[in-house]
């Protein structure tokens, strides 16, 4: 495993402890990570946990498998220079390894992968945040930023944060068969059924542009009202055009689209934090075809709102006594 500082701590954790697993259940295999970095020594992976690192060989050919756990950027010009420096030796080393090699990157280690040219032609995942970016700066890769996981043959992708998790079971059940993944798995109690990011996604609501924000506003208070681009475009004092424009310039969604959008993230909200039937939350949000809006639902975020309160209604989790303490 190549870590570096500001590598997520869960993601190197999680893979140590899958494979000292894999080694009760599977003792006659070697079954080993060894940890390196660029320079060797100690790493820092937060405030109060670090791990000590070998010093990146010159080659990497003699392991049958690489593994690069996500890490930490505040922005995405801050990924682009940690893809500089530090991770550029990785980088230069993983274009030398021989295709039997496999190597498996999630979060935003995805773009340390792709930054090899070894995705290109290829499908791949990455944290769904970043998926316009990565897009654009690797047109020749396949993205499907929906998905949390994609095995590819030689490579193997994941989304973000904890579907680390996901790619650690799956890179085991590659190396070592399905029933020693599902002996991992029960010991772990993780299930690496979660085949889509669809359902964590959420808009982002802080933008620069001043237009914008007025019209997130105004869509915010009045969300339960029928609306048009040209009523939204003369609330705000502004041409259809240049609404239009500027939405699709900040946010890559036409005002429609991100009205629609923000409706589904407010249903979201009142399926988790209440017991409102469908009908009446979708009548919340200006809906009165509950049938086609079910749909739109289930093709934004992947579940039904069924399947989706089940899995994210606070307190669904918890087994209820019948009594507080």
């Amino acid at each position: 495993m190549i870590v570096e500082n500001d590598s997520t701590a869960s993601s190197v954790a999680i893979t140590l402890d899958m494979f000292r697993l894999a080694r009760r259940f599977q003792p006659e295999k070697a079954w080993h990570i060894s940890l390196y970095s660029k320079l060797g020594g100690n790493i820092k992976l937060s405030d109060v946990l670090s791990v000590q690192t070998r010093r990146l060989p010159s080659t990497l050919g003699q392991f049958n498998s690489i593994i690069l756990p996500g890490f930490f950027a505040e922005t995405f010009d801050r990924l682009v220079e940690q893809l500089h420096s530090p991770w550029s030796t990785a980088i230069q080393r993983l274009q030398k390894l021989p295709p039997s090699t496999l190597i498996a990157a999630s979060c935003y280690s995805t773009f340390v992968l792709a930054e090899t040219g070894l995705l290109n032609g290829l499908s791949a995942t990455t944290t769904w945040w970043l998926a316009d970016a990565f897009l654009e700066r690797y047109p020749s890769i396949a993205l499907d930023a929906d998905k949390t996981l994609i095995d590819s043959g030689r490579t193997i992708t994941a989304g973000a944060m904890t579907a680390h998790t996901d790619l650690s079971l799956h890179l085991l059940r590659r190396l070592g068969g399905t029933a020693l993944a599902r002996r991992v798995a029960g010991i772990m109690l993780v299930d690496g059924a979660r085949i889509s990011q669809r359902p964590f996604m959420f808009m982002q609501h802080n933008h620069s542009d001043p237009i914008i924000c007025r019209a997130l506003t105004w869509m915010t208070n009045n969300i339960a009202k029928p609306t048009s681009v040209q009523n939204l475009s003369d609330t705000l004092h502004v041409s259809y055009r240049t609404l239009n424009r500027r939405f699709s310039e900040v946010t890559g969604m036409t005002p429609l689209a991100y009205m629609q959008a923000l409706k589904i993230e407010h249903v979201k909200a009142l399926l988790e934090s209440t017991n409102h039937d469908f009908e009446n939350i979708t009548a919340c949000v200006g809906y009165e075809d509950v049938s086609s809006f079910r749909r739109l639902f289930k093709r934004s975020t992947g579940l039904s709102p069924t399947q989706y309160r089940r899995q994210f209604k606070r307190g669904s989790m918890i087994k209820r006594s019948g009594r507080t303490r």
